[in-house]
Order: C-alpha cells, then sequence, then structure tokens
C-alpha cells in the first residue's frame, strides 16, 4: 500500500508539479499586492463627496464596476471592458489606466494566479490543481510519517542532489502541509463552484440558500441614477455598513447594486449588497450577517484564501503564514518535477553511455 502511495505520489508531482509551482508563487505575490504596486496614495476609505467624484470618474470611463479606496489600498479601482482597467484617486483623478491585463504586472499576476493566462479553461485547471496539492498534503503526510524521527529543518536542500532534494521536499511538506491544505481546499472550492455547493449545502436547507440567492427584481423606473440618494439609502439601510463597491446595471431593466461591508464580515469588499433602482428605492437587500450558515461559509473562503480579513488581528499572521504555504508550494512543486524526471532519465544516460563502444 505504501509503494503504491509512493509511486503516485512521485507521477502527479512529476506531472504536474511546475503547474503547483505557478500558483504558490503567483499566490505569495499577490499577497502583497498594496506594497508593491506603484501607485503611491494615502491609504484611506473615502468620504461621500469622494465617493461621489470616484462614482463620476467611473461613469465617465465607462466602467462596470469601481472598488472604492480603503486603508489597506488607498486608491479606486475601476474595471473596464475586455480586460481594461484603471486606478483613480479619491478626487477621481485618474492615476493609471490599462487596456488588457497584459498591460500591468499585477493584472498579468492575477490572471495567472486565478485562469492560468488560459481564460475560464485554466480556472477549471487551476481548481483541479488546488484539489491536487490537497491530495499532495495529505499522502505526503502520510508517506513522512514513518521517517518523521530523521525530520530536519531547511528552509532549502542541503545539497543539490536528488537524495538532498527528496529528504528537504519530504519535511518541509509535512511542516507547510496545513498552510497548504487550507490555501489548496479554500481556492478550489471557489474556482469548481459545484464542488464547492456540494461541500457546503449541508450546512443550510438547500430553499434558504436558494431564496438568498435569489434575483434580484428590475429596475422598472428607467430613471437615471441619483447617486446622493443611492448612497443615502444604504446609508440608511446599514447604518454601520461602508460602501465598497459600486456596480453598474449590464444591461436595460437591471439595477444598480451597492456592495458594503459591516463590522464583523471578513471579506475586505463585504458580501453585504442593496439593489437599488435609479432614484433610491431599495429592491432588493442582502445582509451577509443573516445569511444562511452555507452562504456565509463560502463568503469566508475569499478572506481565508487571500488572507485579507478586514480589521481582524489575524490578517497579518496569516498574511505571513500563507506567503511562507505559497513560497513552499513553489519550491516543493518544482523540486519534485527536477527530481522526478532526473531519476527517470539518469538511469538512462547511464544505459546509453555503457552501450556506447569507447574509441581506442
Amino acid at each position: 500500500m505504501r509503494a503504491a502511495l509512493l509511486l503516485l505520489h512521485r507521477w502527479m508531482g512529476g506531472l504536474i508539479g511546475l503547474g503547483l509551482a505557478v500558483l504558490g508563487l503567483s499566490g505569495a505575490l499577490l499577497l502583497w499586492k498594496p506594497w508593491w504596486v506603484n501607485v503611491a496614495q494615502t491609504p484611506r476609505a473615502p468620504s461621500e463627496a469622494e465617493t461621489l467624484a470616484i462614482i463620476a470618474a467611473g461613469e465617465q470611463l465607462g466602467a462596470g464596476y469601481v472598488t472604492l479606496p480603503s486603508a489597506e489600498f488607498g486608491v479606486a479601482q475601476a474595471g473596464l471592458p475586455e480586460g481594461g482597467g484603471a486606478y483613480l484617486a479619491h478626487d477621481g483623478t485618474v492615476l493609471a489606466r490599462w487596456g488588457s491585463t497584459w498591460d500591468r504586472p499585477e493584472t498579468w499576476l492575477f490572471d495567472l494566479h486565478h485562469h492560468l493566462l488560459a481564460g475560464e479553461t485554466g480556472e477549471l485547471v487551476a481548481g483541479w490543481l488546488g484539489i491536487a496539492a490537497a491530495l499532495f498534503c495529505i499522502t505526503g503526510v502520510i508517506l513522512w510519517w514513518p521517517t518523521r524521527r530523521t525530520f530536519q529543518w531547511r528552509a532549502l536542500p542541503a545539497r543539490m542532489t536528488r537524495p538532498a532534494i527528496i529528504r528537504h521536499h519530504r519535511d518541509i511538506g509535512a511542516v507547510l502541509s496545513l498552510p497548504i491544505l487550507l490555501a489548496a481546499i479554500t481556492g478550489a472550492l471557489m474556482v469548481l463552484r459545484p464542488l464547492g455547493q456540494a461541500v457546503l449545502s449541508p450546512l443550510s436547507p438547500a430553499g434558504a440558500v436558494a431564496a438568498w440567492q435569489a434575483k434580484p427584481p428590475a429596475d422598472q423606473s428607467n430613471t437615471a441614477a441619483d447617486w446622493p440618494a443611492l448612497l443615502a439609502a444604504a446609508r440608511t439601510r446599514f447604518p454601520d455598513g461602508t460602501a465598497r463597491m459600486i456596480v453598474w446595471p449590464k444591461a436595460a431593466g437591471e439595477a444598480v447594486t451597492i456592495r458594503l461591508r459591516r463590522p464583523s464580515e471578513w471579506h475586505p469588499n463585504g458580501r453585504t449588497t442593496l439593489t437599488l433602482a435609479g432614484d433610491g428605492t431599495i429592491l432588493l437587500a442582502r445582509d451577509a450577517l443573516a445569511a444562511p450558515l452555507a452562504v456565509r461559509a463560502g463568503n469566508a473562503l475569499y478572506p481565508l484564501h487571500s488572507a485579507r480579513m478586514a480589521d481582524s488581528a489575524l490578517a497579518l499572521p496569516l498574511r505571513i503564514v500563507m506567503t511562507l504555504a505559497g513560497i513552499g508550494l513553489s519550491l516543493l512543486g518544482s523540486l519534485a518535477v527536477v527530481t522526478f524526471w532526473k531519476g527517470r532519465t539518469a538511469p538512462r544516460i547511464a544505459a546509453i553511455r555503457s552501450e556506447t563502444p569507447q574509441a581506442g
């Protein structure tokens, strides 16, 4: 049994290790995006007047949505058609604009991590790589357990030889198994939505989840958006909520959506939403704190995966732990490929050399 498990573990690592390395390294870099993106602004939430200025700038740019500045990331980000976007200052000034995901390193890195630069197909592949990473953690700990007495903590292999790399892989994998497992499972459940629903659905009655996810009514007023009235309605409905995202209608008849974060929510952009007619009439209100347990569990996946737990003392420690997990997964995946294929090709090369007639 152990021999079969070891064989499966090695073959899987040799075949998909580089994919896991890409996900791990890109994820570790994205965890610290607010600190290395070159848009220097004071990180703070905007006032209502500044929010209106940002909304006006977003409308002028033709944005589909805009994420407002926060204490973590001090600029607004507008989503433009065809993968474009823009960073906006608190007064609505355009600080940077791009036409595709390839124009800025952070947007390219985001696409690499979420879609492997291959759209929806790449997203599905990334999700299944997350499942594979979780299986690696489980099988790796099972294989490591009989050798636990020989454990040695090393950030890097003692030597770049195959035995030293394998020993390092075994020990560092055991140390980082839980953080990698957390990153892998949360990422996979977000991307593979049917799987996520199947795993979380037992937490709440199906009817309650379906009612929560019901499509909001259409805006029959055909009234242009009165943004002061819309923001006032949001403030009245959720006095303790902070507006985080403005989502414009995608088609005629659809309503404006304002996403808010209430103080007890982990999600940095909140999952409390208001759907409003142009005149400020509330068509549908979803309070994330009153959502069914299955929905609340699903809402917790992103903050845990990205280590972005708003106003939580756990945010920084979790970010450090997840960074180590990402770097560790990158190291484990890349070195697994090297040792696997080196181990398979070395005997063949030796056999070819032994069969080759020597000159002289």
